[in-house]
């Protein structure tokens, strides 16, 4: 599902699936997983719809909705300013003979302000490496946590431009 604009990072988490499952669909688990996140709280969450918010160190709030829950498999949600573009982000999970792949993707939103080649470029130039960073600062954090049970510490891998 990856787009010409879509960033990506996998790693490999020597864990079980039931574990990483447990951690990723626990309350706030985004505070002992996450570098960039100072706070994550549900805002709704049941069968039917699931809305959190993230406050990210710098105070960005992003709002994410769910609307592809997989257990113990993943799931897709959107998420962006409350009432400001969103961007796609898929959660996947597959288990392997060493332990848990667990892959994040993101497609964001394509501004309408440029020309279709000024965006590609802005895209490829500077937020697709900017989105690369983030996302494996993430998988490191979640890997890590998972391994070795300590929560991540703020920018634990180092800082990053739109978050810290």
């Amino acid at each position: 599902m990856l787009s010409k604009y879509s960033s990506s990072s996998t790693t490999l988490i020597l864990s079980s699936i039931d574990n990483v499952w447990e951690i990723l669909s626990k309350d706030s688990h985004l505070e002992l997983v996450h570098p960039f996140c100072k706070t994550h709280k549900k805002i709704v969450w049941n069968k039917q719809e699931k809305k959190d918010i993230i406050v990210y160190l710098n105070g960005l709030i992003y709002f994410r909705t769910f609307y592809d829950w997989r257990e113990k498999q993943g799931f897709k949600l959107m998420i962006g300013k409350k009432n400001g573009k969103k961007s796609r982000v898929v959660w996947d999970l597959r288990s392997s003979k060493q332990g848990v792949v667990l892959s994040i993707i993101v497609t964001p939103y394509i501004s309408k302000k440029y020309n279709k080649v000024l965006s590609f470029m802005f895209m490829k130039i500077y937020v697709i490496p900017l989105l690369n960073y983030y996302l494996e600062n993430v998988t490191k954090g979640i890997k890590c946590y998972v391994e070795k049970g300590i929560p991540i510490k703020k920018n634990q891998f180092g800082k990053h431009k739109w978050f810290s």
